[in-house]
Formats: C-alpha cells, structure tokens, sequence
C-alpha cells in the first residue's frame, strides 16, 4: 500500500505541473475611467505558455530536471492560420514558430539545407493553412504545409530582391509580397505567377519607399506599410488606391518608424511603431481613434515592437523584448477621435 500511494502520490505531482499558463490582467486601453475597448491577456515567451510538457516529459523531468523551455529570441513577424494557430516568425531561431492555443500544442518550422530559413521576416497562411513565409536573404517566399513540410519556392520568376512583409487575400487566392529595395508590392498567384506591381519609387499616391508590412482586410484590401514615406496606404482588390494617411513626426497620429500592419473586422487600421513603442488605431480615413502601450518591458507595455495581426477579436503583437503580446478586442463598435491619445 504505502509503495501505491508512493508512486499516486508521484503521478500527481507531475501531473500538476501540467498545463500551458494563461496570464490574465486588467490591464486596459483606453485606461479607467474611460470606457476599455482592448484588455492585455497576456504574453508568449516559450513553449510553456501555450504547451504544457507530455508525460514522459514530466515524468524525466522528476529523475533528471526539467527540459529548459524553448524560448522566443528575436519574433519580427506574426499571422494566424484560418485555425486560429498563431505563426510567428524568429530570426534568431532561423524558424517559425507555431503556437496552438486552442490545443496547447507547439512546433517549430527549420528545415536545414536548401529549405533552410536565413531571414525570416513576415509570414501568413492561406486557406488551406498552408504556411508563407517571407525570406529577407534568400531572397524567396517559402512554402510550408501546415505540419511544416516544405511545398515549394515562390521567387517571382527571379525579381525578387528582399521580400518583408507577405500577405494573403484567401478569399480570391492572392499573395501580396512587399519587395523592400525595389519600393514595390507584387501580386502574385499562390503559386507564385505574377499579376501586377503596386507602387514604384517616390512619395505621389500610390507610389512607395521602402514598403514593409502588409495586410489584407476582409474585403480583400491590401493595407501597405509605406515605411520610408511615413505612411499607409490601402489599394483594393483590383490594385487601385482608395486611401492614404500619416506623416512623418512624434505627436498623436504621427509615424516615425511604423512596422507592422492589421486590420480588425470594423476595419480599423492598427500600425505599429518602434519609436513610439505602441500601436496606434485609425479609421480608413486615418483618423486616430487611440493609442495601445508605452516604452517598457511589463504588461501592455513594448520594446520596439514589430509584427501585428488580427484574429477575431484577438490582437497579437510582437516585440523584441522576446515575446508575443495579446489583447482581446471588448468593443468593436466604432471608436471616439483619439480617445486614449497621448
């Protein structure tokens, strides 16, 4: 009896160590007494925060020690698959990292040799969940099955020079990949055929410097991160520019150094930017509605963030600090002119 309760005693041990850890807070933006429309829920760091250890894993780890977590080191870009999978890519790691919540599982994309990831930068999902992934260095976009396999190498026949950010339209089919240097958007099949070039150099409507992220909204908008231009721009699904706000400065509504880009369903243009460590809310017209963090390493607040994305009413957002931050969207209705602005 006493060598049953032992080993119970041991299996429940293990057993409670179990589990990812959900961090939850009343962290909210804007800040009482106003009215909360974005609440943090907390951060991504490591394996741990979503997945929790099998357990043969436990069971290791009581004898010999627990396996260190596998931990973030540098996430520049973040999407979600049609799942609900959070994919975030690492450029310390070489890797994509794929975080599913839903299930408390983890994985990660880094094949070696000729599929090898050198500069993983933005990345996005179609709606087969299959995986693309912008790699600054090759100089291709990297095609990977859900679980991971490599697919394919979509190059443009040749024309790319550094892809950033990627986007994908699911609805109609359609890769949007931001080629950096050359100050272009091209529009690509799935397959990687060419459709049409958005942009060009120079700072007229519908022109580009240095476009980085992007993001497709519902509707099948593409929303461009005009980087050097201080800008966004939003084109349709045909190509033709609809809209274009921001400016150079360091007041409410300004950009000075923009990163990435998200849409939510009300069609809010969220943008984040690394000087500013925050990320800031505007309507399609670029109206600023309101502003989400500050300069630090807590809850809520940024360290040179970077990606964004939207699922449902989910706001993913990376940051250098080594981690991924989420906040719920708890009102979707449309927002005052810049309420919580700084």
């Amino acid at each position: 009896m006493k060598s049953k309760r032992k080993w119970s005693c041991l299996l429940l041990a293990m057993l409670s160590c179990a589990g990812p850890r959900h961090a939850m807070s009343a962290i909210a933006f804007p800040p009482a007494p106003a009215r909360a429309r974005l609440v943090y829920r907390g951060e991504i760091r490591t394996n741990r925060d979503v997945a929790g250890p099998g357990l043969w894993e436990r069971v290791t780890a009581f004898f010999v020690g627990e396996r260190a977590p596998e931990r973030l080191r540098a996430p520049v870009g973040v999407a979600f698959d049609p799942a609900g999978r959070l994919l975030v890519t690492d450029t310390a790691r070489h890797a994509v990292v794929v975080f599913d919540r839903e299930r408390g599982r983890y994985h990660e994309i880094a094949p070696r040799d000729r599929d090898a990831l050198r500069l993983p930068l933005g990345v996005d999902a179609d709606a087969q969940g299959r995986i693309y992934v912008a790699d600054g260095l090759a100089r291709v976009v990297r095609v990977f099955s859900p679980d991971g396999a490599p697919l394919r190498t979509v190059d443009a026949g040749g024309a790319l020079q550094r892809p950033t950010g990627v986007a994908i339209d699911r609805e109609r089919s359609v890769l949007y990949v931001a080629d950096t240097p050359a100050h272009v958007v091209r529009v690509l099949r799935l397959d990687g055929t060419p459709i049409r070039e958005l942009g060009g150099r120079g700072s007229d409507p519908g022109q580009m410097n240095f476009p980085t992220f992007l993001a497709v909204d519902g509707a099948g908008n593409l929303v461009v991160n005009d980087a050097m231009n201080f800008r966004v721009q939003i084109f349709d699904a045909e190509g033709r520019l609809t809209s274009t706000f921001g400016k150079l400065g360091n007041g409410s509504g300004d950009m000075s150094r923009s990163k990435g880009v998200a849409v939510d369903r009300r069609g809010h243009v969220y943008v984040a930017d690394a000087l500013f460590d925050n990320f800031q809310i505007f309507d399609r017209a670029g109206r600023l509605l309101m502003f989400v963090g500050e300069q630090g390493r807590g809850p809520g607040q940024f360290w040179m963030p970077a990606g964004l994305a939207i699922h449902d009413t989910t706001v993913a957002a990376a940051d250098t600090e080594g981690r991924v931050q989420l906040f719920e969207i708890v009102v979707e209705d449309d927002l005052p002119e810049a309420e919580g602005a700084r």
